[in-house]
């Protein structure tokens, strides 16, 4: 005689004539899970980074893009520059260049580190674009709208980080 497999129980045999249910034979013993041989580590939960916080870091590599080209146009005393917003001070130009080169490395790399979710990011950004704001600034009576947008630029830099700051407590805080 043939066995047919059970379909509640694969593992024990049954009657080709008579259903599962009639079989005729003891009712099994209840299954239990294995015990587990090793404790799971406790679950942690994934933080996702809020789109200001994402927002705030493209803006700081803007902002550094932004910054090189003008210590670049300063350290080659642009004349239409020069004349416009520092007068006498012309000869000083090339030390606002290397000013403004820093800046903008700095910038470069709080965009980075916002990335990354970085505390440390985050505070040179805040720094940084205060910085820029103020330093824009100085440039708005050589140039007014691009000083405008570069200020309002850093204003939103400045409000996606503040505006943001549990996400880096929630990150640190792990």
């Amino acid at each position: 005689m043939s066995d047919v497999m059970n379909p509640n129980y694969p593992d024990e045999p049954t009657s080709p004539t008579r259903p599962a249910s009639q079989a005729e034979q003891p009712a099994p013993a209840p299954r239990t899970a294995p015990a587990p041989t090793a404790q799971a580590a406790p679950a942690t939960t994934a933080v996702t980074r809020p789109a200001l916080v994402t927002f705030a870091a493209v803006i700081m590599f803007l902002l550094a893009a932004f910054q090189l080209i003008f210590a670049i146009v300063e350290f080659y005393n642009a004349a239409w520059f020069a004349q416009t917003i520092y007068g006498t001070f012309s000869d000083r130009l090339w030390l606002w260049g290397v000013i403004d080169l820093v800046v903008a490395a700095v910038a470069a790399y709080a965009g980075y580190d916002l990335l990354r979710g970085g505390t440390f990011g985050r505070i040179v950004g805040l720094i940084a674009a205060a910085i820029i704001g103020v330093r824009w600034f100085f440039y708005l009576p050589a140039d007014p709208w691009e000083g405008i947008v570069m200020i309002a630029l850093a204003v939103l830099v400045i409000y996606g980080l503040v505006a943001n700051s549990e996400y880096f407590d929630r990150i640190h805080a792990r």
